[in-house]
């Protein structure tokens, strides 16, 4: 064992694989893709060059106070001595990944539930593959014309898209099974426009034996079996959605509140006090647009696994603002932020649901608020905000968006601890010439420690973020 000095920084990067028999750890090799530091001078940033040891890859003499770790795309900022930056997967870590996140299917299903069309904001009867032994999750799509009080379906034609990323290999002798499950429309009281309050709930499931199968993009998924009904629960909610509303303009002057959603998930193989990947949906409830009224209610959901998979519950509110691009004002582009609440179910509705944490406020750009367009002075600005009026934030995540043509994609995200107001983009962290928005998200999770396992931090519960913001902006 390498002697470590206290003015050395480890970084280790740790993989955890969780599934129905345990968690596999494995330590991942950093020297083929190694991490940066940086530290923030008056003017600038000094960069320390780090190497590989027996305890993770070693910066040494690092001055003590804080300073920008950079792996990937992602930077932390930190003071700690000994930084975690691994991730956590469901499924077998010797699974292997297709390059293929949809796959021609064949269904051949009997005793459905009355297939249903869709009502409102709920999309009628769908179907969801999940397994419990391979990450993955996927939506299954027909062709063929499905009537309304069917009961089974004989499709040759129909299509499953992965909704947790490429589909991996299944292998029979190593016991890879899929869950294959059916959700349809639950009612609850009228909305004050008279409209059906619709959701979307699991009725029923049926579970695949172990198979192998290799998406190539050719050969169909195989899915036959008999649906079966599953145990039932109600959800009893109290959703306070006019608290929601009215912040719309501390996200942005000119946001407008979007739609609010709810859903019910499984909690795969979690860990305690949090949950790992996306195993599909229990319910969901999408309401219009700027909903403002409280609803409270009681809805029935199934739930097919383990008790072990406990149900999360997380309450989104969605808000956007329209903003012509700069040199194109015939195209406009949408930026979008949040207020999210998440939850074990039973924690989540004890009480009404009300924003536990309101957005960071005067977020600015080298002093100069970022509520309108304009060209920054350089491409390595200091963003600034104050903390939230309402809550005790202990993480702040920092995500710059890129506008290219039609498309937007977060190109950099930067990881602070809940007492940070600014940060300084390292220089290259934009690029030249360019259009950006950046969101500012203040995260109380109080499980989490962002500063020493900064990529976990969505995975602990109870969790709850606020969004604050920018107009576009361009850089020289």
């Amino acid at each position: 064992m390498d002697d470590v000095d206290s003015t050395d920084v480890i970084i280790t990067h740790t993989e955890r694989f969780y599934t129905s028999v345990g968690v596999a750890v494995r330590s991942k090799d950093l020297s083929s893709n190694p991490p940066e530091l940086l530290v923030r001078t008056r003017t600038g940033f000094t960069r320390y060059t780090g190497a590989p040891s027996s305890e993770g890859y070693r910066f040494p003499s690092v001055p003590q106070g804080e300073y920008y770790l950079k792996t990937g795309s992602a930077y932390v900022v930190t003071d700690e001595r000994h930084v975690e930056i691994g991730r956590h997967y469901l499924g077998r870590q010797d699974a292997v990944a297709t390059s293929h996140s949809m796959t021609p299917a064949y269904l051949n299903l009997t005793n459905l539930a009355p297939w249903q069309d869709s009502v409102g904001y709920s999309g009628g009867s769908r179907l969801q593959i999940v397994s419990g032994q391979v990450d993955l999750s996927a939506e299954v799509y027909t062709n063929d014309y499905v009537a309304a009080g069917q009961t089974q379906l004989d499709a040759q034609d129909a299509q499953a898209y992965g909704l947790s990323g490429n589909f991996p290999v299944f292998e029979a002798a190593k016991g890879d099974r899929l869950y294959v499950n059916q959700l349809t429309n639950v009612f609850g009281k009228p909305l004050p426009n008279g409209e059906p309050l619709v959701a979307s709930a699991l009725v029923r499931s049926a579970q695949l034996p172990a198979f192998n199968f290799t998406a190539d993009g050719v050969t169909p998924l195989v899915i036959i079996g008999a649906m079966q009904d599953v145990p039932m629960t109600d959800v009893s909610f109290e959703w306070r959605l006019g608290n929601y509303a009215s912040v719309a303009t501390e996200i942005h002057p000119a946001a407008t509140a979007r739609m609010p959603t709810f859903y019910i998930e499984p909690s795969a193989h979690g860990p305690q006090e949090g949950w790992v990947g996306y195993s599909g949906e229990l319910f969901s409830l999408l309401l219009p647009p700027g909903t403002s009224h409280t609803i409270a209610d009681r809805l029935p959901y199934g739930n097919p696994y383990p008790s072990s998979w406990r149900p999360v519950g997380t309450a989104t509110y969605q808000y956007r603002i329209l903003e012509p691009l700069p040199g194109d004002t015939t195209i406009t582009r949408s930026v979008t932020g949040s207020l999210l609440t998440s939850d074990y179910v039973e924690n989540l509705v004890a009480s009404p649901i009300t924003p536990a944490l309101t957005p960071p406020r005067a977020l600015s750009i080298d002093g100069i608020p970022a509520t309108s367009q304009r060209v920054v002075g350089n491409t390595s600005p200091i963003i600034t905000w104050k903390p939230p009026a309402n809550g005790a934030p202990t993480a702040y995540r920092v995500s710059l968006i890129r506008y290219v043509n039609t498309s937007a994609a977060t190109q950099t995200a930067l990881y602070l601890p809940g007492t940070a107001t600014e940060v300084r983009l390292p220089v290259g962290t934009l690029a030249p010439n360019a259009i950006y928005s950046v969101r500012v998200t203040a995260l109380d999770s109080p499980h989490q420690e962002v500063t020493r396992e900064p990529f976990t931090i969505y995975e602990k519960l109870p969790l709850h973020t606020a969004d604050t913001i920018s107009s576009l902006f361009t850089t020289p």
